[in-house]
């Protein structure tokens, strides 16, 4: 099986990250190659966000579409993604 990965340094606070990764709306004008983004479902509890959202990605009429559940455990700051559709049979 194939992987990827990337790291990179960004300049912000934690506060700020986790703000920004929450903010999927607003993915298409910062996300590389990210053409549309969708939130199907958020619940929000004391402890935990959890959104449902889709993202098409791509670039012209090569695109596609996955779907992802996000959960954010408040108190340890700990985002998790699962892949729930689309092309990616993996991603964590």
């Amino acid at each position: 099986m194939s992987s990827a990965s990337i790291k990179k340094i960004i300049p912000c606070n934690k506060n700020q990250l986790i703000e920004m990764v929450l903010d999927i709306e607003n993915y298409p004008k910062f996300v590389p190659w990210c053409m549309e983004s969708k939130i199907h479902e958020k619940k929000e509890s004391k402890d935990l966000i959890e959104i449902k959202a889709d993202l098409k990605v791509g670039k012209r009429f090569l695109n596609e579409t996955y779907s992802s559940l996000i959960l954010y455990h408040k108190e340890k700051d700990k985002i998790l993604v699962t892949n729930i559709d689309g092309p990616l049979k993996h991603l964590n």
